[in-house]
């Protein structure tokens, strides 16, 4: 059933003026209706296509128009660690992806563009687009205020001025699960690129799947958006879901640990995500946290998404990315994981990846017992680190993360800049004393990597490290991350 949309009376739909204008695309620059199609904005054509087919729009006149105008639908998109399409290439000609920037740690980064030029005021608007607007409280006064709410969150602190109104009103209205209500940018590239950052700082918006905007135009220029959250759920829906996802996280927090250091509160979230989920392709609301609170069973995007929710709650700063990884296949697929802010410093954080169900699910090996549930080699890690398999988006700019303080081998004493035997010994001994299964450490370089590596097994001189009789030994090594594994 179509919805019909008062306008003004010099206010024209687009959805006319492109119905009008397709009758007389023969022996123009366009070589189909699709691709003129795409000249206009429209991101699919098909769905266009359909919209048109109405006999009545020839009888539409400028005063009495009840016309639909183009409505524009997009979903989120999936993170189900599903092969990527051939030819995406995220990186630039010199190795850096291109959401990548070069500021060290800490220092400012580059707004994304600005979309000022394209700025809507309602300040003279008819009363019932000012009257949607007030509903989701989007006054002057109320926009401010959701404004200074929003200081400190990463993606945000990186739009200027015009994206931040842009951000905090599309907020607002998918928090109050509105719909049709205006915004102040005529510009679809910058709804699609603020409804990111908007997803990156906000995983408590679970029941968002994606959005829809309204574009109204007079003559060739839009003249006002509408914009719609995609509701994956009714309001009776979401609080039931809100009040278990409150149960579960407050199990969580009541074990957290009581200390103003942060690292702490990083590794105690990363070891209960992996421990309380299982990774799995098929999971109900995998691309959202319920599938993590609620079901215990999920995949990158979950993962991501609860770990951030949960580190926001212990006031840890926690952002959500996306991007590509490589797997030892050489198959690239789609994957989130979070970049977070421990001390005073940004490092990434792969919770999906510290998985052994992951691990095993995903082919990237296959005997789970040669695992431990709780894979630390993504705890804390540098750009360097993380771009040796993952490959950053270019939605955002990110820090160079550069510290090693908070990397979870440094603070547990499992980090070797040296081949020295005494340092080897010392950690066999501490971990027969703990009682521990294995025995697991990183090297600070590819020589250190190398030169342990070739002490301990091509020399064969672990066996001088391990108490009792051992004629065999079972370890597992990762070139990539310089980790070695190697059980008691």
């Amino acid at each position: 059933m179509k919805k019909k949309w008062p306008l003004n009376k010099s206010e024209i739909a687009f959805l006319l003026a492109a119905a009008i204008l397709s009758a007389t695309l023969s022996g123009c620059q366009y070589e189909s209706f699709d691709d003129y199609l795409r000249a206009l904005g429209m991101k699919d054509p098909v769905e266009y296509e359909e919209a048109v087919i109405d006999e009545s729009v020839s009888e539409i006149t400028l005063e009495e128009t009840s016309e639909e105008p183009a409505v524009e639908y997009v979903d989120i998109s999936e993170y189900t660690d599903v092969p990527a399409e051939i030819g995406v290439d995220r990186i630039s000609d010199n190795g850096v992806p291109s959401g990548h920037n070069e500021y060290p740690d800490g220092a400012p980064v580059k707004a994304d563009s600005d979309y000022a030029s394209f700025y809507k005021s309602y300040d003279d608007a008819p009363e019932e687009i000012t009257k949607k607007r007030e509903e989701v409280g989007l006054t002057d006064s109320g926009i401010e205020k959701l404004k200074k709410q929003q200081e400190g969150l990463y993606a945000y602190d990186r739009l200027t001025d015009a994206g931040k109104t842009l951000y905090v009103e599309m907020l607002a209205i998918m928090e109050h699960l509105a719909t049709d209500v205006s915004v102040s940018t005529t510009s679809d590239e910058a709804i699609e690129l603020v409804f990111e950052h908007v997803s990156m700082d906000h995983p408590e918006l679970f029941y968002v799947g994606g959005y829809q905007y309204t574009d109204y135009r007079k003559g060739e220029e839009t003249s006002r958006i509408a914009f719609s959250g995609t509701y994956l759920y009714d309001e009776a829906e979401v609080k039931s879901r809100q009040t278990q996802i409150n149960e579960a996280v407050n199990k969580c927090l009541a074990g957290a640990p009581a200390t103003p250091d942060e690292y702490y509160k990083v590794k105690y979230v990363y070891e209960y995500i992996i421990k309380n989920t299982e990774y799995d392709k098929d999971a109900p609301d995998n691309q959202n946290l319920c599938s993590v609170f609620i079901g215990g069973r999920s995949v990158c995007n979950g993962y991501a998404k609860a770990t951030q929710y949960l580190l926001n709650k212990m006031g840890v700063k926690c952002t959500f990315v996306t991007g590509m990884v490589t797997t030892k296949s050489g198959q690239q697929f789609r994957h989130a994981w979070n970049l977070v802010l421990c001390n005073g410093v940004h490092y990434y954080l792969d919770v999906t990846w510290g998985d052994a169900s992951y691990q095993t699910a995903s082919g990237e090996s296959a005997d789970p017992s040669l695992l431990p549930e709780v894979n630390y080699d993504y705890l804390n890690v540098t750009t360097e680190e993380i771009l040796r398999q993952h490959t950053l988006s270019d939605i955002i700019s990110f820090p160079v993360c550069s510290g090693m303080a908070d990397n979870y081998y440094v603070r547990e004493g499992e980090y070797f800049t040296a081949a020295e035997p005494a340092l080897i010994q010392d950690l066999f001994n501490r971990k027969y004393e703990e009682g521990a299964k294995c025995v697991t450490f990183k090297c600070a370089s590819d020589a250190v990597y190398d030169a342990i590596f070739d002490h301990l097994f091509t020399q064969s001189h672990v066996f001088d490290y391990m108490q009792g009789y051992h004629s065999t030994v079972t370890y597992t090594a990762f070139e990539k991350t310089r980790t070695i594994m190697i059980w008691l």
